[in-house]
Protein backbone atom coordinates (compact mmCIF):
# COMPACT_ATOMS: atom_id res chain seq x y z
CA UNK A 1 0.00 0.00 0.00
CA UNK A 2 2.78 2.42 0.88
CA UNK A 3 4.76 1.46 -2.20
CA UNK A 4 1.78 2.08 -4.41
CA UNK A 5 1.67 5.66 -3.15
CA UNK A 6 5.41 6.12 -3.67
CA UNK A 7 5.35 4.85 -7.21
CA UNK A 8 1.91 6.30 -7.94
CA UNK A 9 0.51 2.95 -8.94
CA UNK A 10 -3.17 2.53 -8.71
CA UNK A 11 -4.46 -0.25 -6.58
CA UNK A 12 -5.99 -3.01 -8.66
CA UNK A 13 -9.73 -3.12 -8.19
CA UNK A 14 -11.33 -6.37 -7.42
CA UNK A 15 -13.41 -7.61 -10.30
CA UNK A 16 -17.12 -7.74 -9.75
CA UNK A 17 -18.59 -11.19 -10.00
CA UNK A 18 -22.34 -11.31 -10.27
CA UNK A 19 -24.42 -14.45 -9.98
CA UNK A 20 -25.51 -16.12 -13.21
CA UNK A 21 -29.19 -15.46 -12.49
CA UNK A 22 -28.58 -11.69 -12.26
CA UNK A 23 -26.36 -11.72 -15.34
CA UNK A 24 -29.16 -13.30 -17.38
CA UNK A 25 -31.66 -10.66 -16.15
CA UNK A 26 -29.53 -7.67 -17.23
CA UNK A 27 -30.69 -5.80 -20.33
CA UNK A 28 -27.99 -4.65 -22.78
CA UNK A 29 -28.53 -1.21 -24.33
CA UNK A 30 -26.74 0.28 -27.34
CA UNK A 31 -24.95 3.60 -26.82
CA UNK A 32 -27.34 6.24 -28.20
CA UNK A 33 -24.43 8.46 -29.30
CA UNK A 34 -23.49 5.91 -31.97
CA UNK A 35 -24.84 5.57 -35.47
CA UNK A 36 -25.17 2.19 -37.10
CA UNK A 37 -26.25 0.80 -40.44
CA UNK A 38 -27.33 -2.63 -41.62
CA UNK A 39 -26.12 -3.88 -44.99
CA UNK A 40 -29.12 -5.08 -47.01
CA UNK A 41 -27.34 -7.94 -48.72
CA UNK A 42 -25.17 -9.41 -45.97
CA UNK A 43 -27.36 -8.30 -43.02
CA UNK A 44 -24.18 -7.27 -41.19
CA UNK A 45 -23.99 -4.16 -39.00
CA UNK A 46 -21.55 -1.31 -39.40
CA UNK A 47 -21.15 0.86 -36.27
CA UNK A 48 -19.96 4.42 -36.78
CA UNK A 49 -18.11 5.75 -33.73
CA UNK A 50 -17.57 9.53 -33.60
CA UNK A 51 -14.06 10.54 -32.58
CA UNK A 52 -12.84 13.61 -30.75
CA UNK A 53 -11.09 16.20 -32.91
CA UNK A 54 -7.29 15.70 -32.83
CA UNK A 55 -5.24 17.78 -30.40
CA UNK A 56 -2.39 20.00 -31.60
CA UNK A 57 0.24 17.37 -30.76
CA UNK A 58 -1.70 14.68 -32.62
CA UNK A 59 -1.95 16.98 -35.66
CA UNK A 60 1.84 17.49 -35.62
CA UNK A 61 2.41 13.73 -35.42
CA UNK A 62 0.01 13.21 -38.32
CA UNK A 63 1.95 15.70 -40.45
CA UNK A 64 5.10 13.60 -39.98
CA UNK A 65 3.51 10.40 -41.33
CA UNK A 66 4.58 8.67 -44.49
CA UNK A 67 3.69 9.12 -48.14
CA UNK A 68 0.75 6.67 -48.16
CA UNK A 69 -0.82 8.31 -45.13
CA UNK A 70 -0.86 11.59 -47.03
CA UNK A 71 -2.47 9.93 -50.08
CA UNK A 72 -5.10 8.02 -48.09
CA UNK A 73 -5.81 9.96 -44.91
CA UNK A 74 -8.22 8.39 -42.44
CA UNK A 75 -11.71 9.83 -42.29
CA UNK A 76 -11.62 12.61 -39.74
CA UNK A 77 -14.09 12.38 -36.96
CA UNK A 78 -15.22 8.74 -37.08
CA UNK A 79 -14.15 5.13 -36.77
CA UNK A 80 -16.06 2.23 -38.29
CA UNK A 81 -16.52 -1.15 -36.64
CA UNK A 82 -17.88 -3.97 -38.79
CA UNK A 83 -19.70 -6.76 -36.96
CA UNK A 84 -19.97 -10.31 -38.23
CA UNK A 85 -23.28 -12.09 -38.78
CA UNK A 86 -23.77 -13.32 -35.19
CA UNK A 87 -22.48 -10.06 -33.73
CA UNK A 88 -24.97 -8.17 -35.89
CA UNK A 89 -27.86 -10.30 -34.63
CA UNK A 90 -26.82 -9.70 -31.02
CA UNK A 91 -26.38 -5.95 -31.68
CA UNK A 92 -29.94 -5.68 -32.94
CA UNK A 93 -31.23 -7.54 -29.88
CA UNK A 94 -29.51 -5.06 -27.53
CA UNK A 95 -32.53 -2.76 -27.41
CA UNK A 96 -32.92 -2.38 -23.64
CA UNK A 97 -36.05 -4.55 -23.68
CA UNK A 98 -34.60 -8.03 -24.09
CA UNK A 99 -32.56 -9.58 -21.31
CA UNK A 100 -29.31 -11.43 -21.79
CA UNK A 101 -31.30 -14.60 -21.09
CA UNK A 102 -33.61 -13.76 -24.00
CA UNK A 103 -30.60 -13.26 -26.27
CA UNK A 104 -29.09 -16.56 -25.10
CA UNK A 105 -32.37 -18.36 -25.90
CA UNK A 106 -32.49 -16.71 -29.34
CA UNK A 107 -28.94 -17.89 -30.15
CA UNK A 108 -29.63 -21.40 -28.81
CA UNK A 109 -32.70 -21.75 -31.03
CA UNK A 110 -31.16 -20.17 -34.12
CA UNK A 111 -27.75 -21.89 -34.07
CA UNK A 112 -28.59 -25.04 -32.06
CA UNK A 113 -25.80 -24.56 -29.54
CA UNK A 114 -25.64 -25.35 -25.83
CA UNK A 115 -26.94 -22.58 -23.52
CA UNK A 116 -23.66 -22.58 -21.55
CA UNK A 117 -21.69 -22.00 -24.75
CA UNK A 118 -23.97 -19.12 -25.74
CA UNK A 119 -23.68 -17.56 -22.27
CA UNK A 120 -19.88 -17.74 -22.25
CA UNK A 121 -19.61 -16.31 -25.75
CA UNK A 122 -22.07 -13.51 -24.96
CA UNK A 123 -20.24 -12.69 -21.76
CA UNK A 124 -16.95 -12.26 -23.64
CA UNK A 125 -18.64 -10.32 -26.46
CA UNK A 126 -20.47 -7.98 -24.07
CA UNK A 127 -17.22 -7.38 -22.15
CA UNK A 128 -15.56 -6.22 -25.37
CA UNK A 129 -18.47 -4.01 -26.38
CA UNK A 130 -18.81 -2.43 -22.95
CA UNK A 131 -15.06 -1.75 -22.62
CA UNK A 132 -15.26 0.15 -25.91
CA UNK A 133 -18.30 2.10 -24.70
CA UNK A 134 -20.60 0.66 -27.36
CA UNK A 135 -23.17 -0.80 -24.95
CA UNK A 136 -24.30 -0.44 -21.36
CA UNK A 137 -26.58 -2.50 -19.15
CA UNK A 138 -29.82 -1.95 -17.33
CA UNK A 139 -29.43 -4.08 -14.23
CA UNK A 140 -32.30 -5.65 -12.29
CA UNK A 141 -33.29 -4.14 -8.94
CA UNK A 142 -31.77 -6.99 -6.92
CA UNK A 143 -28.36 -6.35 -8.55
CA UNK A 144 -28.28 -2.64 -7.71
CA UNK A 145 -27.38 -3.35 -4.09
CA UNK A 146 -24.50 -5.55 -5.22
CA UNK A 147 -23.12 -2.78 -7.46
CA UNK A 148 -23.57 -0.22 -4.68
CA UNK A 149 -21.48 -2.33 -2.27
CA UNK A 150 -18.79 -2.79 -4.93
CA UNK A 151 -18.51 0.93 -5.71
CA UNK A 152 -18.22 1.83 -2.02
CA UNK A 153 -15.38 -0.60 -1.35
Amino acid sequence: MVFSRLFKRKKKRESLSIPRSLFLKAKPVRNPALKWEKDRKTKEIKIIVPLKPPSKTQERKQQKKGFLDKLFPPEPGERIINLDKVGSIVWELCDGEKTIGDIVNHLVEKYRIMPEEAELSLNAYFNQLSKRGLIGFVVPEEAKELFKEFSES
